[in-house]
């Protein structure tokens, strides 16, 4: 008489070989590509609305916001300095004075930085925008100018 067993016996044991080479092998897959927060089309948005539009950029800004106003010589830097609304100067899209300015923008934990400078690297300037609870928001804002 021809038994079942040995072969149902291998084949369990291949079955199982199979599905447990298959459990341990590392997935090897390209990392994702993810778009920066200051790429994304929300903060883009934000970005553009805020340049251009006074109201919306008044709303949009933490005061009094943390910040430093630019120095007169090297004993003037505050670092305890806070811009208030009614000495705001409104801030409009980015010009780069035909060549003569840069920008470029950072994410750091959820946080982008937007550096701006001239092209020696003299004089430069730096705001940063959080994502709150209503939405974008400018937090910090150092003026334009020469900070050595």
């Amino acid at each position: 008489m021809y038994s079942f067993m040995p072969y149902l016996r291998n084949n369990i044991f291949l079955v199982s070989l199979i599905l447990i080479t298959l459990g341990c092998k590392e997935k090897h897959s390209a990392p994702e590509e993810t778009t920066p927060i200051y790429e994304s089309q929300e903060f883009l948005d934000f970005y553009n609305k805020y340049s251009t539009d006074s109201l919306y950029q008044m709303q949009h800004t933490v005061f009094p916001l943390e910040g430093m106003k630019s120095p007169t010589d090297s004993t003037t830097i505050d670092p305890d300095f806070r811009w208030n609304e009614n000495e705001w100067v409104l801030h409009s899209a980015f010009n780069d004075a035909n060549g003569d300015f840069t920008r470029e923008f950072v994410e750091v934990g959820g946080i982008v930085f937007e550096f701006i400078s001239d092209l020696s690297g003299t004089f430069t300037m730096e705001r940063r925008f959080a994502k709150l609870s209503s939405g974008w928001h400018l937090i910090y804002y150092r003026e334009m100018g020469k900070y050595q």
